[in-house]
């Protein structure tokens, strides 16, 4: 018998009655309040956080290392305790629980790297008000682009519809409180938006002496100067500096808990030597300062994991299991590749459906590509007016900012095998070890990749769960044509999936909660003049109940 699609389960509904049996005879006969602890159990957290930091302690943070005693732990504090919010499950939300012939009933699930919600508006109608993206791209800026043709149009229509059924997101680089993004709670603003329960884990506090006011920007073009410095001028009232990972959902948060990653780049320490140097150097003008400083981030935290237990009633556990890191990406593959074992032996003994999804930064390379109007957007508001004139500027400064990591298109597989001098897939051991991995109860990733499962009947390896292109996969990253038309195109958002599969290969058995279907959505990220944000979002569709049987004649 098909359980009810309710947002509470039998267990729980069990558990909650009895709980208030137990108040009723607490009341009648006076029983020990402890039993009134355990019926509170089975309640769900409205809303909860951890301390906020003052900006003072933002300035203090960034001045002293190591900082007081107090301090050090009111961060710890701060990055190991997730916000969480069940506020629209409060006021009766539930799942959109969309149906399809091929699927039956499924669960939507959307990872997108937001870029910090930099272009939060055009995101947020992208994802809850469709019906105005055209207002989106009527803004336009530049009068050279040329408008979508109606086959352009055509598709990002059909995007726009892809993303509307989802009841869950992952969301990377996702801000609270920074001047780039106007001092948004991104991650509130858009559950508000979406009427969606949330929880959003702390990854890095930005303290780099230009944001927290302790610089001033000096430039030779005195307009310029003026103009920038606007945009880093912070708000002392309104100014927190946090930026993490978020995880949206129409299902209620059961739990959530937050883990720091092993440590492959020292985001504070590195960066202030790097400064150090520049400074002592005394060898550059003004712009070339400017761009170098401005190329790096000062930083405490590090890179996390957030882990979300969703109450799911179609569970077999009635619950599914969210993983959301966001691996580091100014280190060698090698160390990408054990924080991955890392979070695959937190995860070994779950027993839940497990969706992995988020940036893990694949780029085959020690650094992240990065493009000089990329430097710009992730620490200057409204950078546009200045990009082209910045590429003059970086001149001279990092060989990151003019020269990326790899300037040829890198649409390869990185899942495949790495033979050194032949066929390099560095991040090969990052994919070896999560499709030979083993949870404790035998299910395993799902990297059938069944061309019947896949979208555009693209099989192959992790296909149904990460869309392919004619060659690889669909990239979610790609460089600003900055370079004489030359582009980097990355895969860097992945999927990551287990259902019921005992064999993470071989198809067959059981897809309840197998991935189908996923797409990358490019031509929508990118219909805007201003791309919504420099990754493309990605989808997945997970059955809730045994689909029905696929056709897979000729």
């Amino acid at each position: 018998m098909r359980r009810p699609t309710s947002v509470v389960t039998k267990s729980q509904i069990s558990v909650i009655s009895a709980g208030y049996i137990v108040s009723a005879f607490s009341l009648l006969f006076g029983l020990s309040t402890s039993l009134h602890v355990f019926a509170a159990q089975a309640d769900y957290v409205h809303f909860s956080k951890p301390d906020l930091l003052t900006f003072e302690e933002l300035v203090d943070l960034e001045k002293n290392d190591p900082p007081s005693p107090a301090l050090a732990e009111k961060l710890q504090q701060l990055v190991s305790t997730p916000f969480i919010s069940n506020e629209a499950y409060f006021n009766g939300e539930k799942p959109k629980r969309p149906i399809s012939p091929d699927l039956g009933p499924f669960l939507r699930v959307i990872c997108w790297n937001i870029e910090r919600g930099i272009h939060f508006d055009p995101i947020r109608i992208a994802l809850s008000e469709p019906e105005k993206f055209d207002q989106v791209l009527a803004e336009r800026k530049d009068p050279k682009t040329k408008p979508l043709t109606p086959d352009q149009l055509k598709i990002v229509k059909q995007q726009l519809g892809i993303l509307q059924p989802a009841d869950l997101l992952i969301l990377n680089e996702v801000d609270y409180g920074v001047t780039r993004t106007d001092y948004r709670d991104v991650a509130r603003d858009l559950a508000n938006a979406l009427n969606m329960n949330y929880a959003y884990g702390v990854e890095f506090l930005e303290l780099d002496p230009l944001n927290l006011g302790l610089e001033k920007v000096e430039l030779e073009d005195k307009e310029a100067q003026a103009d920038i410095q606007k945009s880093f001028d912070a708000d002392p009232s309104r100014y927190l500096g946090m930026h993490g990972t978020a995880v949206l959902s129409r299902y209620p948060i059961h739990k959530a808990t937050l883990r720091p990653l092993s440590v492959c780049y020292d985001w504070y320490a590195s960066e202030k030597k790097a400064i150090s140097k520049l400074e002592s150097g005394r060898r550059v003008g003004a712009n070339l300062a400017f761009m170098e400083r401005i190329s790096r981030e000062i930083r405490r935290g590090g890179r996390t994991v957030l882990f979300i237990e969703l109450a799911v009633p179609e569970s077999p556990t009635d619950f599914v299991t969210v993983v959301a890191p966001h691996l580091e990406n100014k280190c060698k593959p090698e160390c990408r590749a054990k924080q991955a074992i890392q979070i695959l032996d937190w995860i070994h003994a779950d027993h839940n459906p497990v969706i992995l999804g988020g940036d893990l930064n694949t780029t085959a390379a020690d650094n992240a590509p990065l493009s000089v109007s990329k430097v710009l957007a992730d620490r200057v508001k409204d950078y546009d007016k200045w990009a082209v004139q910045a590429v003059k500027w970086s001149t001279g400064a990092p060989t990151i900012l003019l020269m990326p990591v790899n300037m040829m298109r890198n649409k390869n597989d990185p899942t495949g095998f790495d033979v050194p001098l032949v066929s390099r897939k560095k991040e090969a051991k990052l994919f070896d070890e999560s499709s030979r991995f083993h949870f404790e109860d035998g299910h395993v990733f799902d990297f059938r990749g069944e061309t019947e499962r896949s979208a555009e009947g693209r099989g192959g390896t992790l296909s149904d769960s990460n869309q392919r292109s004619g060659k690889g996969f669909r990239y979610t990253f790609a460089l600003a044509k900055t370079y004489g038309g030359l582009v980097g195109e990355y895969k860097l958002d992945w999927f990551f999936v287990k259902g019921f599969a005992t064999d993470s290969r071989k198809p067959g058995g059981k897809y309840q909660f197998a991935p189908h279907f996923a797409w990358t959505l490019m031509e929508l990220n990118n219909a805007p003049d201003e791309s919504l944000s420099d990754h493309a979002p990605i989808t997945v569709d997970l059955p809730l109940t045994e689909p029905p049987p696929r056709d897979t004649s000729p």
